[in-house]
């Protein structure tokens, strides 16, 4: 990776996972919490980032520039907020959404990990709260990596507190991954 898309790779998984260099970072068990101060395209911005993420990176034999034209639909077709969108950096990523029970036509505990309760899986009962974002990379002529993060928690409805961080399971990223292989034929 050059050092430019390093980076915007790094302003991604910032924005994402809450993973960056500069400011402070507050660790306790599995909670992450960091002050980052971050200049992107369209301004700067000052984030509490409390989330750890989970990265992919998926090789496709696709042009980078059809890659992203696929990455663009994709994400379109979730139907979500995006938080913004880098045509030079080729980097996309969503605001935090909401989701309950489903997501992108499947249960959500296809897609994360958030424990279980007597009721069942957390992750398919509980309200998600969750925002990804991916980057087309380059490795070889003719060749785009997808490097996806995601981050997501879960609360028990109607409860609004106890926050669970829940983990990747990979499988959204490998979807997305997939879905900008079909999308580029």
């Amino acid at each position: 990776m050059n050092p430019r898309r390093v980076n915007a790779f790094l302003g991604l998984a910032a924005l994402i996972a809450g993973c960056a260099s500069g400011g402070s970072t507050v660790e306790q068990g599995s909670y992450q919490q960091s002050h980052v101060i971050l200049d992107a395209p369209g301004g700067r911005y000052d984030l509490l980032l409390t989330r750890d993420g989970y990265m992919s990176s998926d090789t496709l034999v696709i042009p980078p520039k059809t890659a992203w034209g696929a990455l663009v639909q994709t994400y379109a077709a979730f139907g979500v907020p995006l938080q913004g969108v880098d045509p030079a950096a080729r980097m996309i990523a969503t605001q935090y959404f909401h989701s309950h029970a489903s997501f992108a036509g499947e249960r959500m505990s296809r897609w994360l990990e958030c424990g279980s309760t007597l009721t069942g899986d957390n992750a398919s009962n509980y309200e998600i709260t969750m925002r990804f974002g991916s980057l087309i990379d380059t490795s070889v002529v003719g060749r785009s990596i997808v490097r996806t993060v995601l981050t997501a928690t879960a609360v028990a409805p109607g409860t609004g507190t106890n926050t669970i961080e829940c983990m990747s399971r990979g499988n959204l990223e490998k979807r997305i991954a997939s879905l900008v292989a079909s999308k580029s034929h």
